[in-house]
């Protein structure tokens, strides 16, 4: 019976050990699910994250693949609001490990989120109706510019537009293309690379202005608990830039 009460009291306290070790965490780098990646993305904001039949796939996409492959785990993509990701509360929530959504890295964002080394660089550009006489930003005064509510075009925006233009903001990109078809803004200022892809498959609409800015994109943590994995992060992406699998990635979607 000793024999017994002593098996039980071990096998107790060896679970007690183990639970007590996990605190929580279910990997070294502090995952929410073992084994895999979870990652907050604006969705759609073609070329970097949109939906491809009942998956989702873009340049973003590619490349936590392939960080993911580099760290041995899989990857998942969640569709979540761009201002919960840049203000943090998708990830402190638990709802994601990382964020991969075109984020541009800026210093009042690192008070909420910490970034990993640049991955990207992007500029800001206006696109209009190619038959709308508008060519450049000085134009809009007195006409409407869609942009997308807390990103860094709407910044650009409201510094920069005339002081007779009515900034009309949206949640997501997919909605700005909606309105300019509907007559509802004349112009969309964003991302160059975003503007550019929609000409693509739509020759009604043409790019009048680019705007250098400098930006650059990281991939976004919260503050604390993922400094492993951000750390891990960084160093896949310098694997990958090394090894020319980022260069494969760009080339297949920035042609």
């Amino acid at each position: 019976m000793k024999k017994w009460t002593t098996v039980v009291v071990l096998i107790l306290a060896f679970s007690l050990v183990v639970a007590a070790c996990g605190g929580g965490s279910t990997s070294e780098y502090d995952l929410v699910q073992d084994g895999k990646i979870l990652v907050c993305s604006d969705i759609p904001y073609p070329p970097f994250e949109f939906e491809e039949g009942d998956s989702y796939t873009g340049f973003d996409v590619e490349l936590m693949d392939a960080i993911g492959d580099e760290l041995g785990l899989d990857v998942e993509f969640i569709d979540s609001g761009f201002e919960s990701i840049t203000a943090g509360t998708a990830m402190v929530g638990g709802e994601c490990d990382i964020a991969a959504s075109a984020i541009t890295i800026r210093a009042d964002r690192e008070e909420n989120i910490d970034f990993s080394d640049p991955y990207f660089d992007a500029d800001q550009s206006l696109m209009v109706k190619a038959d709308s006489g508008i060519t450049s930003l000085a134009d809009f005064d007195g006409r409407r510019l869609g942009v997308q509510s807390g990103t860094t075009g709407e910044a650009y925006a409201e510094e920069n537009k005339p002081a007779g233009a009515t900034l009309v903001g949206f949640a997501e990109s997919g909605q700005l293309f909606l309105a300019l078809e509907a007559g509802d803004i004349e112009g969309i200022l964003q991302d160059l690379p975003v503007n550019a892809e929609r000409l693509v498959t739509d020759d009604s609409l043409t790019i009048v202005e680019n705007y250098p800015t400098d930006e650059k994109y990281g991939l976004a943590v919260k503050e604390e608990g993922k400094e492993a994995l951000l750390e891990a992060v960084n160093e896949a992406l310098a694997t990958i830039r090394d090894n020319g699998t980022y260069d494969d990635i760009y080339d297949k979607w920035f042609k």
